[in-house]
């Protein structure tokens, strides 16, 4: 191919790509924040004085309809039928550190995602908060959480303002979780919560819809080009 005609071909090509993007972009701009994402949510405190020594980080990913996105500003929206049927907890995971030494986590726990999800949080086509109910138990042997002696659980919720997490602690292993909160029903078992509910944030963890279009149209005109020279 001589230069001009490259330059030629070149200019066509820029402007069957803009032309692409543009459309695109229409496209995506008219279901704005429809476009269905995967949020990760992160909480990050200390339990309290039950275990004065332990820290606890808290990390899950979610599965958000697009039609869950687009309700705009909604509280509270029923996740077993409707726009929000769908919405999935991909995974979840708890891990413990030491206060004195946050940066190294010294047990690490996935939990089941199949936790029931009786709603969740839209505002301004995004994600901040849902309501869970507890997580399936686990029995950490570090020290600084009882050294195997309780087992704990964890609870997701949404006081219409933050995204908050609870961890509830029991003996013996599988009492209900509830006990952190009503142990009056379980009066042999000792058991509690988290001092302080931790105030958590979402994350879209995934690029948006537009950065696929760009890679796609840029691999696209790379591999059209090597065509064409070839």
């Amino acid at each position: 191919m001589t230069s001009k005609a490259l330059i030629v071909w070149t200019t066509r090509a820029k402007s069957v790509i803009s032309a692409l993007l543009l459309g695109a972009a229409a496209t995506l701009g008219g279901t704005g924040s429809a476009q269905a994402a995967i949020y990760t949510g992160s909480w990050d405190p200390a339990f309290g004085p039950a275990f004065p020594n332990l820290g606890w980080k808290a990390t899950a990913s979610f599965d958000v309809p697009g039609s869950c996105l687009a309700l705009g500003n909604q509280n509270y929206v029923a996740t077993t039928s409707g726009p929000c049927a769908g919405f999935n907890v991909l995974s979840a995971q708890v891990s413990f550190y030491n206060l004195s030494d946050p940066d190294v986590n010294v047990e690490s726990f996935n939990l089941n995602p199949s936790v029931i999800v009786n709603s969740v949080d839209i505002a301004g086509g995004k994600l901040v908060g849902l309501d869970t109910g507890f997580f399936n138990y686990f029995v950490p042997t570090t020290p600084i959480a009882g050294g195997g002696t309780y087992s704990f659980s964890l609870y997701l919720h949404y006081d219409g303002a933050q995204s908050l997490a609870d961890l509830t602690y029991a003996s013996p292993h599988g009492t209900a979780p509830t006990c952190g909160y009503a142990p009056q029903i379980f009066p042999q078992a000792v058991c509690g919560a988290s001092a302080n509910s931790a105030v958590g944030t979402f994350t879209t963890a995934v690029p948006e819809p537009e950065t696929y279009v760009l890679m796609l149209a840029g691999l696209a005109a790379v591999g059209f080009a090597r065509r064409r020279r070839r």
